[in-house]
């Protein structure tokens, strides 16, 4: 009898506990589905819009082409000798007139002392033959032409002029000098070299831009227009030049060869490789960011904003530049596009039709 008690009182037990469990878990489950069942926030678009208006469109040509330096020059020696020094480097700037390197100059010196002697003792013999015909050397203006030539000659005063005036430019040949402002580039010679070729000087001022363009684009250029020029490492580099030629001829390729002019900078190098723009000005048309024009349905759209939503407006993109599209509304799928509409121009990749949107502060 004492153990059926005992029994009892373990069911019992045990029944109290399942229970307990039992009620937790329905309160757990309880809390999930009031969480599952709690509101549903839709996910916002936030977009940013800009009003529709007629502008001037910045057509543009895209071509490659070429940098060349406008005035380059190979700087060599004219006297002979043993190279002393040498003061520039590869890439070095220069200024006109700086000595880029020197010869020895013992011997040209000493040329130019004993051509500076053999003058001066030419002219004493030229003064006392003067003298023989009545004149002195302050007199050389009034000795009749033929006469004075002789004289001259027969003193060897001429041959002594001639001497020292080889011997002067010989000595000042020793210093070669860059001809104009530039920078210096494949220097080839060092100290103790014979006299020979230095380096060549670039003049990176400004630089003549090569391109071509195809026959059907000959009307697109013109002399004197505006271009953009900017190279290919350094895409953030651009700079504006101006066409200076168009070749009136066209090649076996159909391409027309057009020569501009850039202002240096140091991201340029001769040689360069570099994208050109060419830019002609269409007015009174429907301009908007590229980032507007989106792809559905394998057409072109963009996404009006109108009372808080989006509204799908199929069009067609006419021309494009490197930012921006002129686009019209496309007629055969019934759209309709108004100066002032409020156009997207992010946040619209994933759009749809008539979804709600909230402009981004």
């Amino acid at each position: 009898m004492r153990t059926y008690r005992i029994l009892s009182l373990s069911l019992l037990a045990a029944a109290l506990v399942l229970t307990g469990c039992k009620s937790k878990k329905s309160e757990e489950k309880t809390d999930d589905t009031g969480m599952a069942r709690g509101d549903y926030n839709a996910e916002t678009n936030y977009v940013t819009v800009v009003p529709l208006e007629r502008s001037t469109f910045n057509k543009q040509l895209v071509c490659n082409g070429k940098l060349e330096a406008q005035a380059k020059v190979t700087l060599q020696f004219q006297a002979q000798g043993t190279i002393e020094n040498v003061s520039v480097r590869d890439g070095q700037k220069v200024l006109k007139g700086q000595v880029l390197a020197s010869l020895d100059r013992e011997q040209p010196r000493r040329q130019l002392e004993q051509a500076r002697l053999a003058y001066d003792k030419a002219e004493m013999n030229l003064a006392d033959r003067l003298l023989d015909y009545g004149y002195s050397l302050q007199d050389t203006a009034r000795i009749p032409a033929e006469q004075k030539r002789v004289i001259y000659i027969n003193t060897g005063f001429i041959d002594a002029q001639m001497a020292l005036d080889n011997a002067e430019r010989t000595y000042r040949q020793c210093d070669l000098r860059a001809p104009f402002s530039g920078k210096a580039a494949s220097v080839k010679a060092q100290a103790h070299d014979p006299a020979g070729q230095l380096c060549t000087l670039i003049d990176d001022s400004r630089y003549l831009v090569r391109f071509t363009v195809l026959e059907t684009e000959y009307r697109f250029v013109k002399v004197g227009q505006q271009v953009l020029v900017s190279p290919f490492v350094d895409s953030d580099v651009v700079l504006t030049g101006t066409i200076l030629s168009i070749n009136p001829t066209v090649d076996q390729n159909g391409q027309i060869a057009v020569t501009a002019q850039v202002p240096g900078n140091d991201a340029l190098m001769d040689g360069m490789n570099v994208r050109i723009t060419v830019e002609n000005a269409v007015p009174d048309q429907l301009v908007v960011p590229k980032s507007a024009v989106v792809i559905r349905d394998n057409m072109e759209v963009l996404f009006r904003y109108v009372d808080g939503k989006s509204l799908w407006t199929y069009v067609n993109v006419l021309m494009s530049n490197t930012t921006q599209h002129v686009v019209e509304a496309n007629k055969d799928r019934g759209a309709d596009l108004n100066v002032g509409d409020l156009i997207i121009t992010s946040g619209n990749l994933n759009l749809g039709d008539d979804a709600p949107v909230q402009i981004a502060e």
